[in-house]
């Protein structure tokens, strides 16, 4: 009973405020990433993208919280609605984790699994081209986190979205896709070349079905996958600012839940840059 009351206290702890949400630990970073194959559905054209990133994690009493807000500015093959001019899009993703071990004060794990997760959070986007794009997604859902260096971590999530179109022809122009699953494995491994930090980081994402699209078809199910290997500039270990220059990959099939066709298949290398602080 008293770990159950723990348990049922900490919504009201993180909405009352005081030290139990004190920030324990912290990273930030801004990021650029460049890349030339990038697609979208509907457009026969592959284009290029400069790509600016804020990312925020931290760790508090009961769990950690993550946001990362990445700007996306497009060539002119991926055109403002109406213009000759690249497209731009601001996309947003954060997640909050309630770790087990921390709520119910148990210790971690000591072997394959470190702690158990419950993982909540949203999807924002907004887009200028030619599909007018205003995403809107919740997920929740639990989470492994692996006994591993740095973050190893698999959730299954509720996944529910609504979003806009702007392409003409549309049955409905705002549509509430239906309930679905997302299957998330993120990873964040720090090694040492000489005497300078690296990583190896990314996520893959698999969205089920969720029901038909805006014109009355059946979606299909997606995987994304973005990942990058990074080096840091400054030698010395926890290094703070520091630079990190690397390469990353982005591997995206039937983007969107558009099954198959033109751009429904992105597949590009990333020249990528990011300042920790």
């Amino acid at each position: 009973m008293k770990k159950a009351l723990q348990g049922a206290t900490v919504a009201l702890t993180l909405l009352g405020g005081g030290e139990a949400v004190a920030m324990e630990w912290m990273n930030n970073s801004v990021g650029f990433r460049y890349g030339q194959h990038f697609t979208n559905p509907n457009n026969p054209d592959d284009f290029s993208k400069r790509i600016y990133s804020f990312t925020h994690a931290s760790g508090y009493r009961y769990g950690s919280n993550f946001l990362n807000l990445d700007v996306f500015l497009s060539d002119s093959r991926d055109p403002r609605k109406g213009t000759d001019h690249g497209g731009s899009e601001v996309y947003a993703v954060y997640r909050h984790q309630l770790y087990a071990s921390r709520v119910f004060d148990m210790p971690p794990g000591t072997g394959l699994i470190k702690d158990y997760a419950l993982t909540l959070g949203f999807d924002a986007n907004r887009n200028n081209n030619f599909a007018s794009a205003r995403k809107r997604a919740l997920v929740f859902g639990p989470t492994l986190k692996f006994n591993s260096v740095g973050v190893l971590d698999l959730s299954l999530m509720y996944y529910k979205e609504k979003n806009h179109t702007g392409i003409p022809g549309a049955q409905e122009s705002n549509h509430t896709f239906d309930d679905t699953y997302l299957l998330n494995l993120t990873w964040m491994r720090p090694f040492e070349i000489a005497n300078h930090t690296a990583k190896f980081q990314g996520f893959i994402n698999y969205v089920g079905e969720k029901g038909e699209d805006y014109h009355g078809r059946d979606t299909a199910p997606e995987a994304l996958m973005r990942t990058a290997l990074m080096v840091a500039v400054r030698p010395g270990k926890s290094v703070k600012p520091n630079l990190y220059l690397g390469v990353g990959y982005e591997y995206w099939h039937n983007k969107f839940g558009v099954d198959g066709g033109r751009g429904s298949r992105t597949s590009t290398p990333t020249l990528n840059m990011e300042v920790t602080f």
